[in-house]
Formats: structure tokens, C-alpha cells, sequence
């Protein structure tokens, strides 16, 4: 790590690196996403020798799997900071961390995952032997005290639950309910029928002997209850103060009504309030064993991944969409080399040749193919685009066709046309294309450009066409004639409405390709 510098960013900055944090940093790394996990190095297990109902791992010791864990993600390009994250700041896309060691990376997204730490109740003694043989889960290391003689510290209602699970190991559980603490009455007669003794009162402290080893409890009356092992319901809290300033604040986490410590709080996908940030493991959910850490680490990890492609993608659209329907692109386009034939289109030629000549607007008019083919045969043409590059082709090709006079060229986005009150004979759009059908909007345009007793024509690529090749691969920006129909009044007089077949050469192979034209021609009554 000592070769990353302050301005690197990342797709992701996972904060935690247990076993959620890593899971999610293997599932990003396999999906070749750049990730950092920064670690503060205080994992919540790391009292305890080893770690249970991991499959494949039974009984690894937690520090030995998170060793295990961090050179498995470092395969995938994943990097580790050995760190605290201290600050976080901007939103989903460019997150700005700043770490306690002076670090300062950018992330598009963040993924909390740790910050636990466990609250033990005031009992002298008791958390020094946290994580020996002072326990909390049953099914975390309750095996390694199964048929010993067991204490339950009852610090709330639910201290039954625990007595329960215990009682399935030994036969010699007894639970000892706190000061303060009331046991439902269904939980007293359950513990007194499955053999769980039951004492009360806050215990003193916890009693050990020769070597440090455990000798039990002594109870609130001064005698000393024996044990082998002292089970406990820690109080979570996640501490990612951070946060706060982003509108991330933790959560009680409670259960029957009972508060059990702090959570981050998450939507199903691991999605915290703030877009962008995320959560996964303990830091949402206390219960979690170690497996079930590490199993919603890569759930959540994947949801962010998947995000991310679907951030990607969009702009990918939206840049396609550029160089398909916006300006720029067509302007770059018009000046490099020639773009299209010169030729006209083959469907004006077919709807216009015995139209009698008057005013026409080509839109979209390119380099001027059908601009100059009106003009030869006497039409008063307004050549129009909306890249000046084409425009500037169109003037050139006129001059030099000898029909200058009679093409007049005109900047125009069809988007946003407005004839106000200007028309013309004959409006003609060939192969204007606008995603979303966005087509009927522009024919609802041009038709209020054409003089009563005039003629629209509006040629599209079917989308039939996309199986030819030729075309720009998706379907939603071609359109059907009828698709155009709702732009159209009772006014207008539709005389064609159909797939016209034809044939094109590709472009590269020569090969004639079958494809087809959306024809609409309609006439204005009046």
C-alpha cells in the first residue's frame, strides 16, 4: 500500500476489513471492480481462539481466516490499508475518505462493515475474559462448553432465550436475572420445566484461581456459584460517527421490544439512506454469525457491482445517444470525410417525382442528396440541419450543381422547430431518428409546416431492419409508419402508410441486404 497516492479512486472503499468486509471486497474483486478496504485492525472476534459453523474453516482461528481472507482478495486486485476511516464526504460517485493516517481517496461508493464493538454489563472481572470463556452464542462456540457447568447473566427480559439454547449443551445451566430485569411468566415456568435453575440479583464479580482460571461467579448474597463458563447478551453498538455528517446515523436494533446495542440500518440490498452508501454484516444486524457475515458481505457487495453496471450502462447510453441524435457528434461527423452517396433517397424520388414543384423544407437534408434532386427539378429548397457542417456541404454541393439559387440552407434542431406561421408545399424527413418515439412529436412539428393542399413525407428505418446489420443495433429508435399516425389530424389525408422492401448493399461485404422503409405521405386538405 505504500504505493497508493492521496489522489487515487477507487469503484468502491470498503470500511472493515472482517469478514463481511473482505467477502464483499472478494465479490467486487471477481467482478474486477478497484477496491480498497481500509482496517483498522480491531476485528470484534479477535478475543475469541477460534471460529465455529464456518463451513469449511471449523475451528480456524478468526485472526488466521482474516490473514487467510486478505491475500484471497489481494488475487483479485483488492488493496488493504492498514487505517481508520475519520471522514466522509461528498455523494454517490465521488466520495471523498479521509483516513486517521492523513490518507485521502475518492470512491463511487462506499461499503461499511465495521466499527462493532461489544458493551459487557459492569460486572468486575467480566470482560477480561471476554472471548475465553466468558460467551455470548450458542452456536458460535457452545459446543466447546457443552456438558460444563453454565452461568446465563440475565440483563434482560429475553435472557430466557439464551438459557434454552444453553440447556441443549448442559444439564447444568443456571440463569441469574439482574436487578431490574423481569422474566415473562411463560419464560420462568419454561425455564423451571427444562431444568434451567434460576437465582436473581446483580452478581459481584467474577471470581477466578490458581493460573487465571475461571471458578464462577459471586452472587449478589455473597456466595460463590461455580462455573466453568459465564454466558452473556453483549450490547452491539456500531460506532460510525463519519457518517453523521453524510445523514447516516445508527439505529437501536431491537428484539421483542428489547433494545440489543446500535445498528447501521439497510435496506434488503445492504443500501443505506444515503445513495451510494451501503452496510453489510454485524454493522446492520447483531445476530449475524460469522458465515452469515460473510455470506451478506457478498450479497451486498454483488448489489453494489450491479449498481455500478447499471451507472455505467446508462452513460453508456447516454453517450450513444450523443453520437446517434445530438449535435457534436454529427458535427465531427460532417467534417471528415463524405459521409453519404449524393444520391436521393430512393423514396422521394418514388413519392415526389409527380408532385408540381413549389416551396420545399428538407429536414435533416446532410450533405444535400435530396436538397439538390428537388432543386434540379425547379423546387425552392430550405436545406436544413442542425450541424453547420452539413449545411456548409450542402451550399458547396449546390454551387456547384448549379442550383444555388434555389437551395437556401437553415440551422434548425427538429426538436425544438417551430414554423411560426411559415409553410411549405412539400415537408420531407428522411431517416430521422429519435428515441423514445419521439418521432410522433417531430411529424407533429413538421405537419404544421405544410401549406393546405401540401405534402408530408416521412421515411424511417423499420425495425425490421435490425436484422440486416446495417443499422445501429436497437429496435426503439426506428419506427413503423402507423406508429406516426397520432400525430396527424382529421385534417390530413393519409395516401401511403406502409413497409416499402428494398434492397441495399452492405457496405463492407457488397452484399445485397433486404430491408425496409417506413413510408408515410400525407396531404394536408384544404
Amino acid at each position: 500500500m505504500d504505493g497508493m497516492s492521496d489522489d487515487m479512486t477507487f469503484d468502491v472503499v470498503v470500511v472493515g476489513g472482517g469478514v463481511a468486509g473482505l467477502s464483499g471486497a472478494m465479490a467486487l474483486g471477481r467482478s474486477r471492480r478497484s477496491v480498497l478496504v481500509i482496517d483498522a485492525g480491531e476485528p470484534r472476534n479477535a478475543p475469541a481462539d477460534h471460529a465455529h459453523n464456518y463451513l469449511g474453516r471449523e475451528g480456524v482461528p478468526p485472526l488466521e481466516l482474516l490473514e487467510i481472507g486478505r491475500a484471497e482478495v489481494a488475487a483479485y486486485g483488492v488493496e488493504v490499508l492498514a487505517d481508520r476511516v475519520v471522514g466522509l464526504s461528498g455523494e454517490a460517485g465521488s466520495f471523498l475518505v479521509t483516513t486517521e493516517g492523513g490518507r485521502r481517496v475518492t470512491a463511487r461508493r462506499i461499503l461499511v462493515t465495521g466499527g462493532v464493538t461489544d458493551e459487557l454489563p459492569d460486572v468486575p472481572g467480566l470482560a477480561e475474559r471476554w472471548g475465553k470463556d466468558v460467551l455470548h452464542c450458542p452456536y458460535c462456540h457452545g459446543w466447546e462448553v457443552r456438558d460444563q457447568r453454565i452461568a446465563v447473566l440475565g440483563t434482560t427480559p429475553m435472557a430466557g432465550h439464551q438459557g434454552l439454547l444453553f440447556r441443549q449443551l448442559s444439564d447444568d445451566v443456571t440463569l441469574i436475572v439482574f436487578d431490574g430485569v423481569e422474566l415473562p411468566v411463560e419464560e420462568v415456568e419454561k425455564m423451571a420445566a427444562i431444568g434451567v435453575k434460576i437465582v436473581h440479583g446483580t452478581p459481584q464479580e467474577v471470581v477466578t484461581g490458581d493460573g487465571d482460571a475461571l471458578v464462577g461467579l459471586r452472587l449478589a448474597d455473597g456466595s460463590v456459584l461455580e462455573r466453568d463458563a459465564i454466558v452473556v447478551a453483549s450490547q452491539p453498538h456500531v460506532s460510525v460517527d463519519y457518517l453523521g455528517p453524510l445523514g447516516v446515523e445508527p439505529a437501536p436494533f431491537e428484539m421483542n421490544g428489547v433494545a440489543y446495542g446500535s445498528v447501521v440500518p439497510v435496506e434488503p440490498t445492504g443500501a443505506t439512506s444515503v445513495p451510494g452508501i451501503f452496510a453489510a454484516g454485524n454493522a446492520t444486524d447483531i445476530s449475524m454469525t460469522l458465515i452469515a457475515s460473510a455470506a451478506h458481505g457478498v450479497r451486498v457487495g454483488a448489489w453494489i457491482n450491479a449498481e455500478l453496471a447499471n451507472e455505467e450502462a446508462a452513460a453508456a447510453v447516454a453517450e450513444r445517444r450523443g453520437s446517434l441524435f445530438e449535435r457534436p457528434a454529427w458535427e465531427e461527423r460532417y467534417s471528415g470525410d463524405k459521409v453519404w452517396s449524393g444520391r436521393v433517397n430512393v423514396q422521394l424520388a418514388a413519392e415526389a417525382a409527380d408532385l408540381p414543384p413549389g416551396q420545399a423544407l428538407d429536414i435533416g437534408c446532410g450533405e444535400g442528396g435530396d436538397a439538390l434532386w428537388l432543386a434540379e427539378r425547379g423546387w425552392q429548397v430550405t436545406a436544413s440541419d442542425f450541424a453547420e457542417a452539413a449545411l456548409a456541404r450542402v451550399t458547396e454541393h449546390a454551387a456547384e450543381a448549379g442550383v444555388g439559387g434555389r437551395v437556401e440552407t437553415r440551422l434548425l434542431d427538429v426538436r425544438t422547430f417551430e414554423p411560426d406561421g411559415e409553410t411549405w408545399d412539400l415537408v420531407t424527413a428522411h431517416f430521422v431518428h429519435l428515441p423514445d418515439g419521439g418521432m410522433v412529436d417531430v411529424v407533429r412539428r413538421l405537419a404544421s409546416a405544410v401549406a393546405p393542399g401540401g405534402t408530408l413525407l416521412v421515411v424511417g428505418h423499420a425495425p425490421s431492419d435490425v436484422h440486416s446489420g446495417l443499422r445501429h443495433g436497437h429496435d426503439s429508435f426506428m419506427h413503423t409508419a402507423d406508429q406516426l399516425l397520432p400525430a396527424l389530424g382529421e385534417e390530413w389525408q393519409v395516401e401511403v402508410c406502409e413497409s416499402r422492401p428494398r434492397t441495399q448493399a452492405h457496405p463492407e461485404t457488397g452484399e445485397e441486404i433486404a430491408i425496409a422503409d417506413a413510408v408515410l405521405r400525407a396531404r394536408l386538405q384544404g
